[in-house]
């Protein structure tokens, strides 16, 4: 069975975000986790992706350890704003890997939503979804 929790780490609306999302993808959304600098919550992770772990608190560990790393993301943030000054900010990032992508949707300067999904899943429409839904707060 799907896990999920309801949001507890951002000031956004990461439920509103999260059925946008589900609205906006194709394909699978394997996971949706909410974060900020110093903690994180997974609001979903479907049957596919928990068949990974053996158990929740494995899933947590390795979530947990995913989390640890969240200061390159603030770093390349900064990073490529000073290298690309036309640019005002990073709105997200996608690691594309064989088996799946990894997309970061960066909400405010230190809050995000980091989400797993079908590696052809078009990821604009995606992050254009969530943008709709936090704008309209």
């Amino acid at each position: 069975m799907a896990f999920s929790n309801p949001s507890a780490v951002v000031s956004f609306d990461a439920e509103a975000a999260r059925e946008a999302i589900r609205d906006a993808v194709d394909g699978s959304l394997w996971a949706l986790v909410e974060y900020d600098a110093d903690s994180f919550n997974p609001l979903y992770v479907d049957d596919a992706a928990l068949a990974f772990y053996d158990d929740e608190e494995r899933m947590l560990a390795h979530f947990a350890e995913i989390h640890s790393y969240v200061y390159i993301d603030f770093a390349e943030m900064d990073l490529f704003t000073d290298l690309f000054p036309v640019a005002e900010r990073v709105e997200y990032m996608v690691t594309g890997m064989d088996a799946f992508n990894l997309v970061r949707v960066y909400v405010s300067a230190r809050e995000g939503l980091f989400m797993t999904l079908d590696a052809d899943e078009p990821v604009r429409p995606v992050v254009e979804a969530i943008r709709e839904t936090v704008d309209r707060e």
